[in-house]
């Protein structure tokens, strides 16, 4: 079985990944049943879309987490975890891990604030007339607790990040999973419950209150060693390292903001709740099976930086190749398995099959979505460098997609959508983004050579 895994490329942390988007597939469908015995069309349209409007919490971390992974794998190469569970090694790298934590601590403190000031009220301004449209249906008060939630829940998720980037990729998959699992309880109790739309807010007052407790119980002593490490050595300078790299993360990730969150609130506001909620629930199936098959990169994200700070690149590149050839093929078995399914329940006239998008625009999505795999794989390779060449392809797919989507959804509702998405994802998502990727490795292997050549 060892030797299996081992060509499959799934190790302890791929397969705990894999066990976690298991579970989130599974208890999705129970979920999707909750949903649709329990809330309107309408009320299912409002479910998504708070999702899509939580979302924008993006423009607040602006990239930071993403950094932080980065970043802390790379002094990871200069110290080791000891028995007590600790960081031990050079003391420069440690000092830096430390002002890394430091700063992370601060940022999403501020963050949190704004995000309750900012899109707390604009969130009940924008849902209130939706609202009144769809029949008077009150929803400030859950948005106002799960945009509350989800400002603690940016903390939770610093102290995380920084975890997974010194190596821990398996803790943080394990963490990620108990919060899985409480909020998918915590969404199915409210349900049940007759809760409606609070158990939107519920689902992340779970997941904040066990990575809370999960990350004090288990690492304090990580966490409070750091913390209290001598700081008379340089720290890690925001304004000239982790700056210049932040940003463009951060433009790249609120450009993606348009690429599949843009849609629920656009459908909402012009075709009515019920159509955004086939268009929310059609992304989120898609959302989970490209999620599922990229954990054969994402896991190796840390190992990736380690490796560039060795210089060892052909390890990276055949660790690399191998990772992009198992999530592909299971990326295309998830699908077909996904679409197979689709198929027999619109062919039997269930009643589930008309809480998703018609079979042949879900089909296109999946179109998409196989392009956006290979995107977000190349993108793990080059980020790992600390450096970030995707930036101005994201803000152009972004902004295509969001001037393609407005117009196409008032003429063809949730098919218009679908078309933007899918041509702005396999033109300039997966076309452009190859042909960087290439451009950039090429680049980078000649300034590695050249060295060696002198």
């Amino acid at each position: 079985m060892r030797a299996l895994f081992f060509r499959l490329g799934v190790d302890r942390a791929v397969l705990l990944t894999l066990f976690a988007r298991g579970w989130g597939v599974g208890a999705g469908l129970l979920t999707i049943g909750f949903v649709t015995r329990f809330l309107s069309p309408e009320l299912q349209g409002f479910y998504y879309t708070f999702y899509s409007l939580i979302a924008l919490q993006v423009f607040a971390e602006l990239g930071l987490n993403f950094a932080i992974v980065q970043f802390s794998s790379h002094e990871m190469a200069h110290l080791t975890w000891a028995p007590d569970g600790t960081v031990t090694g050079d003391p420069g790298a440690k000092r830096r891990l430390q002002s890394l934590l430091s700063f992370a601590v601060t940022w999403f403190g501020v963050a949190a604030v704004l995000l309750v000031a900012v899109l707390g009220p604009a969130g009940v301004r924008f849902f209130a007339r939706a609202s009144a449209a769809a029949g008077g249906t009150s929803v400030a008060v859950p948005w106002l607790l799960l945009v509350v939630f989800s400002a603690a829940n940016l903390l939770v998720n610093a102290f995380a990040a920084l975890l997974e980037g010194c190596g821990r990729v398996a803790e943080t998959v394990l963490l990620r999973l108990f919060q899985s699992v409480a909020a998918t309880l915590g969404i199915w109790a409210m349900l049940g419950a007759g809760g409606r739309l609070y158990a939107v807010a519920a689902s992340s007052s779970m997941m904040t209150l066990v990575g809370a407790a999960w990350l004090l119980l288990r690492h304090r002593a990580f966490y409070r060693d750091l913390l209290a490490h001598p700081r008379t050595l340089p720290g890690m300078s925001w304004r000239r390292e982790l700056w210049p790299f932040q940003w463009r993360i951060a433009v790249s990730f609120t450009s993606g903001y348009m690429l599949t969150q843009l849609f629920n609130p656009l459908l909402l506001s012009l075709r009515g709740p019920a159509e955004a909620g086939r268009m929310g629930l059609s992304l989120q199936v898609l959302s989970a099976m490209n999620g599922a098959a990229i954990a054969w990169i994402t896991t190796k994200a840390p190992t990736y930086g380690q490796l560039i700070a060795k210089g060892q690149t052909q390890a990276l590149k055949a660790l690399f190749g191998r990772g992009v050839a198992q999530s592909f093929a299971f990326l295309v078995l998830s699908m077909f398995s996904v679409w197979s399914m689709l198929l027999y329940l619109s062919t039997t006239g269930s009643k589930y099959a008309m809480r998703v998008l018609p079979l042949p625009l879900f089909s296109l999505l999946c179109l998409a979505g196989l392009g956006n795999h290979f995107v977000m794989a190349q993108a793990a390779y080059l980020r790992a460098h600390k450096q970030e060449p995707f930036m101005w392809l994201s803000i152009a797919n972004g902004f295509a997609t969001a001037a393609l989507a407005i117009p196409l959804v008032s003429l063809w509702g949730a098919g218009g959508a679908v078309i933007a998405y899918t041509c702005t994802a396999l033109l300039i998502g997966f076309g452009g983004g190859t042909f960087v990727f290439l451009r950039k490795r090429r680049q980078w292997d000649t300034q590695r050579a050249e060295p060696t050549a002198s």
